[in-house]
């Protein structure tokens, strides 16, 4: 599927689970904030959210990717970083979590200037449920009546999807690794019915960089993280990759699935893999020694910065 080559694509990391002042910059690539220098303090929490900027033949256009786990994190983050609401010209959900869709009603509700293009799967109206050692968790649903009351433009996807033209939603991914699996205690109820949750709802936002290669934006990765660069890479003929980005949800799975991704990812060979949220610190751990030149820890408020050339 052909998408447009585009001058450059930035991710600020608005709403993510970590804030660490110590973690690294690297100029002109991936700049952290210096906090004494924000308006206000900010905040981290078990949540994702993402602006994405992406910049075609000089036009930009910003996309709201996840809109965290409430209100507060996203609000705050966003009034600090000094972010305007209104120039965020589409929404798209990388799955049907509430951890990515819980500010989402209120960011509406605040926007002036008529309905907003929101992107996401289908499947993500279906209710989930959470089984854990500790008890059952959910039914969570995002209604589809009140996000239509809310004035949304929707635009609702299985297969690819084109997102203001420019970036490219994923659809199911199709799995093509053996050891990527979602856990079983995630389920989902389909005509009243509860089965094992397989994440066809989940979808990744993938842009091409002039001369870089793709940008993979992925949100808990559900499906597994080499799965959905390797189907971006199918879908848009685009074999270079530059930057990786997303919760992996690799811990839980155990040691044996975290070593089986990180030699998925060394065959993909992407300039910048940058991890966090679901991704737990275990994981995260292993990342960072298998990957010392090419991994960094998503904070929030840092700023990634994939230019062409």
């Amino acid at each position: 599927m052909k998408i447009p080559v585009l001058q450059s694509v930035t991710v600020e990391i608005l709403v993510d689970n970590f804030f660490d002042v110590f973690e690294p910059s690297r100029p002109g690539i991936v700049e952290r904030v210096v906090p004494g220098r924000l308006k206000k303090p900010l905040l981290a929490a078990h949540g994702l959210a993402y602006l994405v900027t992406l910049n075609h033949q000089g036009k930009l256009s910003r996309i709201l990717m996840d809109a965290a786990n409430s209100p507060l994190p996203l609000f705050n983050n966003l009034e600090a970083l000094e972010h305007d609401i209104n120039e965020i010209d589409a929404v798209a959900l990388s799955h049907g979590h509430p951890d990515h869709y819980g500010g989402l009603f209120e960011f509406l509700a605040k926007r002036t200037g008529g309905p907003i293009p929101l992107y996401l799967h289908r499947d993500v109206f279906l209710p989930k449920v959470l089984i854990t050692p500790r008890g059952r968790i959910g039914p969570w649903v995002l209604e589809l009546d009140e996000l239509v009351a809310a004035g949304v433009e929707l635009y609702e996807n299985q297969g690819p999807q084109l997102v203001l033209d420019q970036a490219l939603l994923t659809g199911t991914v199709e799995a093509t690794t053996g050891y990527e699996k979602p856990l079983p205690g995630f389920r989902r109820k389909v005509a009243g019915q509860e089965e094992q949750d397989l994440f066809p709802d989940e979808q990744a936002l993938v842009a091409v960089v002039e001369g870089r290669g793709l940008v993979v934006i992925g949100g808990c990765c559900h499906p597994g993280i080499v799965n959905m660069v390797k189907y971006a890479q199918k879908l848009t003929g685009v074999q270079k990759v530059s930057l990786i980005l997303g919760g992996f949800h690799l811990t839980p799975h155990g040691d044996e699935t975290t070593q089986q991704t990180i030699a998925g990812l060394k065959e993909l060979d992407p300039e910048l893999i940058i991890a966090g949220h679901c991704t737990g610190f275990r994981a995260l751990t292993k990342l960072a020694a298998a990957f010392p030149d090419n991994f960094m820890v998503s904070c929030v408020g840092t700023k990634v910065m994939v230019v062409g050339g």
